[in-house]
């Protein structure tokens, strides 16, 4: 039934599309050569016009003889008005449909259709090269896709080779240098004469702001990869706001004050609280913006405000510098965009990064500019606030002269210097340099925690971590790397380990989480 349905609407559509403009006449019988239809023009020929249900070869002479399974072309047939005319019988299942055409205008039309004929055929042509066509750009869109992919791997790779690379000399040069500062410091004028001392420790605070600096560097190189794959995590954790942005200040100063320019920093932030933030990449965020604002201001200078109210954060970072263009704040959010003509050397990933991570803390970041006058940065986040003696509360505590440490770490620069930090604290301290050793030396002795490195020869910190775990290993592992890839975080978590530190990392940092896996084990 659909399948008639549907014929009946392509011959409608033949009639009033093709036959008219063709200027056809037509009629059609049925199987029994009776009259189904006919076009109101037969008259233009002198046909009388055809009874429906009557049959055809008593109206239309040349019809006598006929059946409905004729196919048949007539060139030239005399008609009722003289006028010569070609006919064309084309039989269907149910139905015989008999065209009239003037013969003189039949040359023409028949040209008519071979072209739309020809045009069909070009089409389809056309339609299948397209296709082809599509098709193989389909293909090479995929190539492309994954040529990409490697390459945001090997990208990946290699920012993370970078990242471990630096941030072990990195690790040395800045926890030594704290001890030489410490050492130092202790030293009576007796031992090194005061203005010699003086000139050190400048000495010793210009290598450290050097040495944070490239840290950051580093940071933001590695964050950017991360930000492609949504692999930077945001860990909140009570912080002193005060001291975090007193911390800012310390380290920029000596920037401001090599320019001649001016850091004023305002802050309003109460005292007997601390906020729940995450306060290593708050300070990374901080760092970026100040940063960035002294190393574009050669005159006046750069003002940090930071108020805290209804547990959310408010922090702007204004300047007088060089100020940003119209066209180029549309484009500034953008990774490695610098504005043009600024002469300034950097990266151009330190807004971009900034941005990304106040917003996955929760917060939103505006910027104000106009050029040769200065710029305005401001954000917003949340900052739960808890009492500091709660939050002191909630850390664990060990007597460290009893604390067994057993260090896996293959740089003997690195290791030396944990060692020393850690038996400053009265920690009992036993480092081997792979992870075989360390295998061997938990079947030895018994510790209260292992600080172990990934990257190591013979065996690595994961292939010994595995190795434990077969044996049944309780004591808690703290992982100690250069690598800050969130893989290598995850993986480490999957192997049951206490904590992820990356390096350099803090001697106290170390103690407090040794102290809650202890604790809990």
């Amino acid at each position: 039934m659909e399948s008639r349905t549907f014929k009946n609407k392509v011959q409608e559509f033949i009639r009033e599309r093709v036959i008219s403009k063709l200027q056809l006449a037509y009629f059609a019988v049925d199987e029994q050569m009776k009259v189904r239809g006919a076009s109101s023009n037969l008259s233009d020929y002198g046909f009388p016009k055809l009874d429906i249900g009557k049959p055809v070869d008593e109206q239309i002479d040349f019809m006598i003889g006929m059946d409905a399974k004729t196919e048949l072309d007539l060139p030239v047939v005399g008609s009722p008005s003289g006028i010569p005319i070609s006919v064309s019988l084309m039989p269907d299942d149910d139905q015989l449909t008999v065209l009239i055409s003037n013969a003189s205008t039949a040359t023409e039309q028949r040209q008519l259709l071979q072209q739309a004929a020809n045009e069909n055929e070009l089409l389809v042509e056309q339609q299948k090269k397209l296709m082809s066509e599509l098709e193989m750009a389909s293909q090479e869109l995929e190539q492309k896709n994954r040529q990409l992919e490697e390459a945001s791997r090997l990208q990946t790779s290699f920012i993370s080779g970078v990242s471990h690379e630096f941030r072990t000399p990195l690790t040395s040069i800045i926890g030594y240098t704290n001890l030489v500062k410490s050492d130092l410091a202790k030293m009576s004028e007796e031992m090194v004469p005061r203005i010699a001392k003086q000139d050190s420790d400048d000495y010793l605070s210009a290598v450290q702001r050097s040495s944070k600096h490239l840290l950051s560097l580093v940071e933001n190189l590695l964050d950017h990869g991360k930000l492609d794959s949504d692999e930077i995590n945001i860990r909140p954790k009570p912080t002193d706001l005060n001291e975090l942005f007193r911390d800012v200040e310390l380290l920029l100063t000596p920037l401001s004050t090599t320019k001649d320019i001016r850091f004023d920093i305002e802050l309003d932030i109460p005292s007997d609280f601390e906020a729940i933030v995450d306060d290593s990449r708050l300070r990374q965020c901080l760092i970026n913006l100040v940063g960035n604002a002294i190393k574009f201001t050669d005159e006046g200078g750069v003002s940090l405000k930071a108020k805290l109210e209804n547990e959310s954060l408010n922090v702007s970072v204004s300047d007088t510098g060089l100020g940003i263009s119209a066209d180029d704040l549309k484009k500034i959010r953008l990774p490695f965009f610098q504005a043009a003509d600024t002469g300034k050397v950097g990266t151009g990933l330190g807004l971009t990064i900034t941005e990304r991570i106040i917003e996955m803390m929760g917060g939103q970041l505006e910027i104000e500019s106009e050029l040769n006058v200065g710029t305005c940065v401001t954000f917003s986040m949340p900052a739960p606030l808890i009492e500091p003696q709660l939050a002191v509360e909630q850390q664990l505590s060990v007597n460290l002269t009893e604390l067994r440490v057993l260090l896996a770490e293959d740089d003997s620069d690195i290791a030396d210097l944990v060692v020393m930090l850690l038996e400053e604290q009265g920690v009992n301290v036993r480092r081997v340099v792979n992870g075989a050793l360390a295998v061997a030396a938990l079947q030895e002795a018994d510790f209260d925690i292992v600080l172990m490195d990934i990257h190591m020869p013979i065996m690595t910190g994961y292939e010994a971590i595995e190795e434990l775990n077969k044996q049944g290993n309780t004591t808690p592992i703290i992982v100690m790397s250069a690598s800050a890839v969130e893989d290598d975080q995850e993986r480490a978590k999957g192997l049951g380990c206490a904590a992820y530190l990356v390096k350099p990392v803090d001697v106290q940092e170390i103690l407090s989480i040794a102290s809650m896996v202890i604790d809990v084990n």
